[in-house]
């Protein structure tokens, strides 16, 4: 029995193992003694490490932040990057999002892309390197964080504070096929002001800097309702989405719609913040505060997502142009407050682009502050660990064609120094992470587990 047979002979186990880790719900809650992350995920993480030593494995589990599970020996240690916690479940489920439930073909569950499934087919995989009794030349290392989805703190207690050893090469199951092989440098920033007088106007928008908004929320005095009415009317006749109008009491109160989206895909989505800011040119509604949100919107962000305006539209044949979403708006009382994600290319430096941005901000009248950065991801096309995986890759799906590819979202392949993103989303599958119904076709982990097996066999032998 070769390995392809070996691995994919795993298949009831993978799918019963998958169900298991999915009834584990791990998002992120308050700290508890000995769970930092709450304890939905230091369950989930020791459900994997109890997994992987049935197997026969070594493991260690570093105080719920992180593991990792070990396999043979060698000079060089071949790293695999998962994570066991997920975003929270949200509403509309037509199956319980903790329930692990086989329907229609699909496993459906939060988690099951993102990423226990995928981790999982790999934890399969090198049992049945293992099983085969197969020689290595490196060792193998499956690490495991609890904290991927809101803050990447498992990666920093293992590898920063715990100092542990960085694998040689690496590679995380968490984006698509084939190869990754190009991440953006991501930069959050904050544009801040204090005005002299309380802004008669209250506005809310977004929830999450690295999210297109889909809602935005402004509050003025009902005075204003005849003037707002008369330009909603005409403001919203072009547009794909709307701004509603209710009032409540003495005021008015405007709901800007749009389309939400990843930060990193900014142009399918539709940003309602900066709809409302277009809208509210147009009102000329006398407010201070207002009136220079509205001036900044004008000149520097518009309804872009390139960050032209901003002087900071930059691109490179590597990873294409930066792009640049407004996440969040905050106006209430003397403060405004606006937060915007950047997806910058690889090839420019983090430094260009700030101080771009301190010019915007300096001649604005802002005050700019980075709310957090992570250094660009750049691992060559040639390189053995590319060319390697994409050889795999190609070969066992016969797709010569597709090439490897450069996003604009974040995986724990920035987390290590040679590392990449590899798979598991196969070019005909659905996706569907961070969405209800998140759900896996099962006849898809056919391939999954022949394209993992021989990959870690590749790398490692």
């Amino acid at each position: 029995m070769n390995l392809q047979e070996k691995v994919v002979s795993y298949k009831d186990e993978v799918v019963k193992s998958i169900q298991e880790a999915v009834r584990i719900k791990s998002v992120e809650e308050l700290p508890l003694e000995g769970m930092p992350f709450g304890k939905g995920p230091a369950e989930a993480l020791q459900y994997f490490l109890d997994l992987a030593e049935s197997m026969g494995f070594k493991t260690e589990n570093f105080g719920n932040y992180a593991g990792h599970i070990d396999f043979g020996d060698g000079e060089e240690t071949l790293g695999i990057l998962g994570h066991v916690d997920v975003v929270p479940e949200g509403d509309g489920w037509d199956y319980p999002p903790y329930g692990g439930v086989i329907a229609d073909g699909r496993i459906y569950g939060r988690g099951v892309l993102d990423n226990k499934g995928p981790s999982i087919a790999c934890l399969y995989a090198m049992k049945a390197i293992k099983d085969s009794g197969l020689p290595l030349k490196k060792k193998i290392r499956m690490i495991l964080g609890a904290n991927e989805e809101t803050g990447w703190k498992c990666m920093d207690h293992y590898f920063d504070t715990l100092k542990m050893p960085q694998p040689d090469l690496a590679f995380t199951p968490d984006s698509s096929f084939p190869v990754t092989f190009a991440e953006k440098g991501i930069m959050q920033v904050i544009f801040g002001k204090d005005f002299s007088e309380e802004s008669l106007v209250e506005i809310e928008g977004g929830t999450a800097f690295n999210s297109v908004p889909d809602k935005a929320l402004a509050k003025l005095p009902v005075a204003y309702k005849e003037t707002l009415a008369a330009k909603l009317e005409a403001f919203n006749t072009d547009k794909p989405y709307k701004i509603e109008m209710t009032i409540e009491g003495n005021k008015c109160i405007l709901i800007s719609h749009g389309k939400a989206s990843h930060a990193a895909r900014p142009h399918k989505g539709y940003n309602a913040i900066n709809a409302l800011m277009r809208f509210f040119a147009e009102a000329d509604i006398k407010d201070a505060a207002l009136e220079k949100a509205v001036d900044f919107f004008n000149k520097r962000i518009k309804m872009e997502y390139n960050g032209v305006s901003m002087g900071v539209g930059f691109e490179d044949e590597v990873s294409g142009k930066l792009t640049l979403n407004v996440g969040k708006l905050s106006l209430k009382g003397i403060h405004l407050s606006i937060g915007i994600d950047m997806r910058c290319p690889v090839t420019i430096e983090r430094d260009v682009i700030f101080k771009r941005m301190e010019a915007a901000a300096a001649e604005e009248g802002f005050n700019l502050t980075v709310r957090s950065e992570s250094k660009a991801l750049y691992v060559p096309k040639d390189s053995f660990l590319v060319k390697t995986l994409m050889d795999t890759y190609s070969k066992l799906t016969g797709d010569y064609d597709t090439q490897p590819v450069a996003i604009g979202g974040g995986t724990y392949a920035r987390a290590v120094k040679n590392g990449v993103a590899f798979g598991a989303l196969l070019k005909d599958q659905e996706d569907n992470m961070h969405q209800r119904n998140e759900s896996l076709e099962i006849d898809k982990l056919d391939t999954w587990l022949k394209i993992y097996v021989e990959a870690i066999y590749n790398l490692a032998k």
